[in-house]
């Protein structure tokens, strides 16, 4: 008896050398000869995103589930940016066969997956640029894993550690209305009108508040307005600094576990960052008007 099972995941969201078998590269090529006669550009191969789909694929086998997610949540996501995956923007297909051959599986895999409207999807998406495929057998069963990434350029020309300035934003008592606090005449935040609380900003940052009147923001002095009160607190962090360099083109660059927007970049430029471990995350997006598409998000710790 065969058995056969397909699973698909997208997600809008240093490399080390890791050994490829000619199965999984099979599929890689055979993707690739999808795309290129749909008039899309070919994968690269990314040792990271097949850390990720080999360690998956493995666990799965493993501890006997065929899902996404881990049993304790872990997403693809979240798995390829343990992997150093620094990409927003992946995907994953999933497949499952038992009783199947090794040299049968990666010709089925990519038919069945082309047969399905949301792995298709996966597999000509036009952002994907790169690509890891882990195939994994355990006896009678063999478990396919596709990590896609899509890479439109690579910031990071390199990373190391540092000592950063931890820059904290103290606020307190009444505001009038919402408190808009802004970094380099960008909105970066939004609080009030009761003020008890605090906000870690990127360090050197240009500060400035702005009060709400319901038709847009106007500029106020720290402290007026109403009784509230803003302390600044500095002090010293582990942290990284990081080089990067952005090709032609309109950037912004956010800081948080979830982006908060901190600086509009005019590119090609090349930018050297120390920033504090405790932001967590650098995002940088491409501008398109006023939304942002974010590319990737580097950790800073």
């Amino acid at each position: 008896m065969r058995l056969t099972r397909l699973l698909i995941l997208l997600t809008p969201l240093l490399s080390a050398a890791f050994a490829q078998s000619a199965l999984e590269l099979e599929v890689l090529a055979r993707t690739n000869q999808l795309r290129l006669a749909h008039g899309l550009g070919a994968l690269l191969w990314d040792d990271l995103a097949y850390k990720a789909a080999l360690g998956h694929a493995q666990d799965m086998l493993a501890r006997g589930y065929f899902s996404h997610d881990t049993p304790e949540g872990r997403t693809p996501g979240q798995r390829m940016a343990a992997a150093g995956v620094t990409e927003v923007v992946v995907g994953e297909n999933l497949a499952f066969y038992e009783g199947y051959p090794d040299a049968e599986v990666p010709k089925k895999a990519v038919q069945d997956w082309m047969n399905s409207p949301g792995h298709r999807a996966n597999l000509l998406k036009g952002d994907f640029t790169h690509l890891g495929v882990a195939l994994v057998r355990q006896g009678r069963k063999v478990v396919v894993v596709q990590n896609f990434v899509g890479r439109p350029f690579d910031p990071l020309l390199k990373r190391s550690p540092a000592q950063a300035q931890r820059t904290l934003l103290w606020l307190s008592g009444q505001a009038p209305g919402t408190l808009g606090i802004f970094l380099e005449r960008q909105l970066f935040a939004q609080v009030g009108p009761r003020l008890d609380l605090s906000l870690e900003l990127p360090p050197g940052s240009k500060l400035e508040y702005g009060f709400n009147d319901g038709r847009g923001w106007f500029s106020v002095p720290e402290g007026r307005g109403g009784g509230w009160q803003a302390r600044l607190e500095v002090t010293e962090t582990p942290g990284v600094t990081l080089r990067l360099a952005l090709p032609s083109g309109q950037y912004a660059l956010s800081v948080g576990a979830e982006p908060r927007l901190w600086r509009r970049i005019v590119g090609p430029q090349t930018l050297e960052l120390t920033l504090p471990g405790t932001l967590q995350f650098l995002w940088v997006g491409r501008l398109q008007g006023q939304r942002i598409d974010y590319t990737h998000r580097i950790p800073l710790r």
